[in-house]
């Protein structure tokens, strides 16, 4: 009887032994399972990219013009542009237009090293949205982000919605491309030399003050208006002084040249006022009077200083730093040297 409860207890031990294995075995299984189902999943939480290309890079570089072939974001989106996988800056879609062009803002920059590759007709990929996935891979280094803030490229994502930092740039797509200047608007100010004459009726340079804008009607040709003033002393006789007043139009059309410069030859036309109060007028207040010859002398000097005539020439723009330019003006009207603004 005793060999009969042996051997039972030996066969039941048997049976939950090899239970056991079986349900530990499977355990083993099914854990490795789950976690090669865990990192499959993992790997397709990667967020899909699209490559599209630069088209335009603005003079501050805060403002891009993308293709949307793919027709992945449209205006106020986040996006994000990528270099091999690695993050290189954030943006707002501001404007897209039906020929597959987008532009951006560009709010935020993750690598200057990256950054500084970016260039017109270069391929990058875009992500749309969350760009967490990537941002937990790889931070951008701190040096970068101090370089950033010293360069003050960008402002930060509080500033996206200022209007005046949107209105930054030009974002309009339409035109543009082959714009040498992108922008619409040129503002001069400048000193320069303008023809005149002194007292005895000889030709002389005089120091002349002058401002002008600039409207570019089409790609690369400009309309613009000028004005200046300078005053000769002494002229048209001692005691007196003469304001001059010159008016200018032109039409310009710009050429690319070394070293971040633009030639703009331009033909136009030119008025030259003069204006003199008490020339050619006796008030009574010298003694002996002036003759009759004599007042008509000073109002045929005041004559000869007035001109009316077709001007032509060429100016020449120099960068110095996004939106400034240096200006020299080399023609029949004047010969001068300015600052001028885009916008």
């Amino acid at each position: 009887m005793f060999y009969r409860h042996y051997k039972f207890l030996v066969f039941f031990s048997l049976i939950f032994f090899l239970g056991i294995s079986h349900s530990f075995a499977q355990n083993v299984l099914d854990d490795i399972e789950e976690e090669d189902i865990q990192e499959n999943a993992t790997s397709e939480l990667a967020p899909k990219l699209v490559s599209e290309t630069i088209k335009v890079i603005s003079p501050s570089r805060k403002i891009f013009i993308l293709t949307n072939e793919n027709k992945t974001f449209s205006k106020g989106d986040f996006i994000s542009i990528l270099l091999g996988n690695k993050l290189v800056c954030r943006a707002l879609v501001a404007k897209t237009t039906d020929e597959a062009l987008s532009g951006i803002k560009i709010v935020k920059i993750y690598n200057v090293v990256l950054w500084k590759q970016l260039a017109t007709n270069k391929e990058v990929l875009i992500l749309k949205g969350d760009d967490s996935y990537y941002s937990n891979l790889e931070k951008a280094p701190k040096d970068d982000a101090e370089e950033l803030k010293k360069k003050n490229k960008v402002k930060d994502d509080e500033d996206l919605f200022n209007s005046t930092t949107l209105n930054d740039d030009d974002l309009s797509l339409e035109e543009t491309n082959n714009r040498l200047i992108k922008t619409d608007n040129l503002v001069s100010a400048g000193v320069g030399l303008i023809a005149s004459l002194d007292s005895e009726g000889q030709s002389k340079k005089a120091v002349h003050t002058n401002g002008s804008w600039g409207y570019q009607l089409s790609d690369n040709v400009w309309a613009e208006l000028g004005a200046g003033y300078n005053t000769l002393v002494d002229y048209p006789t001692t005691g007196f002084d003469t304001r001059m007043i010159n008016f200018t139009t032109k039409f310009k059309y710009t050429f690319e040249a070394p070293f971040y410069s633009y030639l703009m030859p331009y033909v136009g036309y030119q008025i030259i006022q003069a204006n003199s109060p008490g020339a050619g007028v006796d008030d009574g207040s010298v003694t002996p009077p002036p003759t009759k010859a004599e007042l008509d002398a000073e109002i045929l000097a005041l004559e000869k200083l007035r001109k009316s005539a077709v001007i032509f020439g060429v100016t020449v723009l120099k960068r110095i730093v996004p939106g400034w330019f240096i200006r020299v003006d080399l023609g029949s009207d004047i010969i001068n040297a300015g600052l001028s603004l885009e916008f």
